[in-house]
């Protein structure tokens, strides 16, 4: 039986290991340092052109992985973040370079955390430490 998929072997596209890493710090650089990517697309259309690779799908693709790593910072919805890692794929960034991101499964970023803001501390009536008591303290009548 013959596999007739996209992604056998002898259809899968190649590219350099230079313009992985290319894309690689690209996506390092929009994730982590806040870099726009629009501003990055010339020199990425360039070094396809160079591979005779099709920029527009990988500017399409590219585009759809940090929609979606926008969405799965507000979430952290697992189901979310295993589409970002099969989206990570399609932009040939490999599984251990997209493991090195700070994208990690199931974890909110520190700085949009519920309780990062004292503020929510106070507006927060199931939290215990806001009356100073015991939790569970009311059961026994100590609050």
């Amino acid at each position: 039986m013959t596999v007739e998929s996209d992604y056998t072997t002898e259809k899968t596209p190649h590219i350099s290991i230079e313009l992985q890493r290319f894309i690689f710090l690209l996506a390092e650089d929009v994730i982590c340092h806040s870099v726009s990517f629009e501003k990055k697309k010339k020199r990425l259309k360039t070094r396809c052109e160079h591979e005779l690779m099709d920029y527009y799908t990988l500017e399409y693709n590219l585009n759809l992985f940090f929609e979606l790593y926008e969405d799965y910072r507000k979430s952290c919805d697992p189901v979310m973040y295993r589409f970002l890692k099969l989206q990570a794929g399609y932009c040939f960034i490999d599984e251990p370079d997209f493991l090195s991101l700070p994208v990690y499964p199931g974890i909110q970023p520190l700085e949009e955390h519920h309780y990062s803001d004292p503020s929510n501390l106070l507006s927060d009536s199931t939290s215990s430490c806001v009356m100073g008591g015991i939790v569970g303290g009311h059961l026994f009548g100590l609050s």
